[in-house]
């Protein structure tokens, strides 16, 4: 049953991208598109059909195996692929180009990532630099210490600050988008990640549920996250 699910889910995705193309073989207006602008609409499309392969493959695998199985974990690293090739090719073109006063954008740009890259650091620090621990793979013990004192999701408050301070210095709307996007994504994901780290700590994580709050900040420990 698994393996047909996962058939199932590429017969969609392969479908969504056949049907892309013999759209926009019957448009003609549409093939005077550029190349760019082609690239960014079949990435979106490829981004939405793995985010919703990602949400049917991995609640699944938490639910019975308590970790990414083999075909979850290769659906999250495509859609990652693809979501920072786009990233990538945004920030390099200035896609969707806006307009800010240079030093300004300067400024709160560096400032920004500055600021995000060492929260990420601080998460990477708290967790022993151990690549298992951050990927999820190693689930051995609850980690509670360093930044993760302050924040359950550090690495998301960090990486959302960094992409908004690229998307600044480069003034890409795309880029922009793309962090939304991001941040939207691993949000609608948090409560399945909550799900299984309370069945694997129980007591200890509902406590630090409470007394930690989803993206900063401390709380009694009677307040609901």
């Amino acid at each position: 049953m698994r393996k047909l699910i996962d058939s199932a889910w590429a017969l969609i995705v392969g479908w969504l991208l056949l049907s892309f193309w013999l759209v926009t073989l019957a448009a003609g207006p549409v093939r005077r598109l550029s190349d760019t602008t082609w690239l960014f609409i079949i990435g979106w499309v490829l981004l939405i059909a793995l985010a919703a392969a990602v949400s049917k493959c991995l609640p699944h695998d938490y639910r019975t195996r308590l970790r990414p199985g083999f075909w979850s974990f290769m659906v999250v690293k495509a859609f990652s692929g693809v979501y920072f090739t786009l990233l990538v090719v945004a920030a390099i073109r200035s896609t969707w180009r806006f307009s800010l006063p240079a030093p300004l954008a300067l400024v709160s740009a560096i400032l920004l990532i500055a600021a995000g890259t060492a929260i990420c650091l601080a998460a990477v620090y708290a967790y022993g630099g151990s690549v298992m621990r951050l990927s999820g793979l190693k689930t051995d013990r609850l980690v509670t210490e360093g930044i993760y004192r302050w924040s359950r999701n550090p690495q998301l408050v960090g990486s959302t600050v960094i992409l908004v301070g690229v998307g600044l210095i480069r003034q890409s709307g795309m880029v922009l988008v793309l962090t939304v996007f991001f941040w939207l994504a691993v949000r609608l994901y948090l409560p399945v990640e909550e799900e299984l780290l309370e069945r694997l700590y129980g007591d200890a994580y509902q406590h630090y549920r409470l007394s930690t709050g989803r993206y900063f900040g401390r709380r009694k420990a009677n307040v609901a996250a």
